[in-house]
């Protein structure tokens, strides 16, 4: 299949009655830029006790570029991207199907339940795209700081970093043998920072 990376929004809710969107589950095509920015960034040979500063975040990378700079790291980009729109495939068709049988609902109910449910197969299948490829995202950058001993990550204190840092720690604990880490909060020369430790990783 040819992937397409782009925004589409939150999580689509649906009903009999319309369409609503959940703004507190947001479309992980936000956060891919920022990721893709730390993989590149720290992704190189590390010297003995040396810090290393790096500028990230300063202008979002084109959807291209995002995906090709991925796709050059995990060969298996599309394999999982299809066997992910597979699944999501299949889950609209089961939620279709659901609503066709459906006691509770009248047939006109039902009918525009089946339709919302239709309307929003694209987008559902692009938010399943975009979080497959997150996904894949974090994994990379989890492998990149295991490898490289990597002991700790500080970035401003913004939800975008934050909500990455947790991805990784989540990543990172996922791993065999696993590798524990901690996400701190805390005030650096005037600025509020976020860190990700990880324990006993050299």
């Amino acid at each position: 299949m040819d992937i397409v990376l782009k925004y589409v929004g939150p999580k689509a809710l649906f009903s009999s009655s319309g369409i609503s969107f959940d703004n507190s589950k947001e479309d992980k095509f936000v956060y891919l830029s920022i990721l893709v920015e730390l993989i590149e960034a720290l992704e190189h040979e590390y010297a003995n006790d040396q810090r290393y500063v790096v500028e990230t975040g300063n202008k979002p990378l084109n959807a291209n570029i995002l995906l090709e700079l991925i796709r050059k790291r995990y060969s298996n980009l599309d394999e999982q991207v299809e066997y992910w729109v597979a699944k999501t495939t299949e889950e609209i068709d089961n939620d279709i199907k659901r609503a066709q049988s459906n006691p509770i609902l009248n047939e006109a109910e039902r009918d525009v339940l089946k339709k919302n449910l239709e309307i929003l197969r694209p987008y559902r299948i692009q938010r399943s795209i975009n979080k497959s490829i997150y996904y894949t995202a974090v994994e990379l950058l989890a492998s990149i700081i295991k490898q490289s001993g990597i002991q700790y990550i500080t970035t401003p204190m913004y939800p975008k970093f934050l909500h990455v840092l947790h991805s990784a720690q989540g990543a990172l604990h996922a791993m065999h043998p696993s590798l524990d880490s901690t996400i701190d909060i805390h005030e650096e020369k005037g600025h509020l920072v976020v860190q990700l430790k990880i324990e006993g990783n050299r």
